[in-house]
């Protein structure tokens, strides 16, 4: 795996490159298409040498650049589990946001029973499982050989009382997966165990 963060304004976007491949990990916020172009540029990345996009969850700064990324010729998968999220995730935006809507129907749909599958197909060995806690839609993008690509996943005790439960439950899978290593969309990566054992999970 070759890995490369161009993430910007305090949220990381990631860059994974598998067989030849490459997938970007979440696509900053809207209207920032630019700073993205800059920094995959001080990586000596191009946007046509980007084949797909999946996002972690469709808030704003993770979800933001969508559509302008998939009219740029990058195709999005999309996880049936998170479809309902993406209309929310206008109403969030501010009228000068320079948001443009994300079309569905021309995005890769799969549902993450499948997604080995289809990662397969494109060159990654992983799976993309939910892991909701910060948001019903959340995604986590696990690769075999120990990373996961977390979003906004946070520790237990950061939540409410009615979401820890549901966040700790994310957090075993991630344990039962294997992972060793994480990739927060915010932050830097550290190991898992660290988590795992502060969780009670280990």
């Amino acid at each position: 795996m070759n890995l490369i963060n161009v993430g910007y304004d305090s949220t990381n976007y990631y860059v994974v490159e598998q067989n030849r491949t490459r997938l970007l990990i979440d696509a900053g916020w809207p209207g920032t298409l630019p700073k993205l172009l800059a920094g995959l540029r001080r990586k000596g990345l191009r946007l046509e040498e980007i084949d797909y996009l999946c996002v972690t969850h469709f808030h704003p700064d993770h979800a933001g650049l969508v559509q302008e990324l998939k009219d740029q010729g990058v195709k999005h998968i999309l996880l049936d589990e998170q479809l309902p999220a993406v209309p929310v995730l206008k109403t969030y935006m501010k009228p000068n946001s320079g948001y443009v809507d994300i079309r569905v129907e021309d995005s890769l749909h799969l549902a993450t029973t499948g997604s080995r599958a289809c990662l397969q197909r494109i060159g990654f060995d992983g799976e993309m499982v939910c892991t909701p806690g910060h948001s019903d839609d959340s995604i986590s993008v696990v690769l075999d050989e120990g990373v996961a690509f977390t979003g906004d996943l946070h520790p237990p005790m950061l939540v409410g009382e009615d979401k820890a439960e549901t966040v700790r439950q994310s957090w075993d899978i991630l344990r039962r997966l294997g992972v060793r290593t994480i990739y927060p969309g915010h932050g830097p990566a550290w190991p898992s165990r660290v988590r795992f054992r502060q969780f009670g999970l280990i």
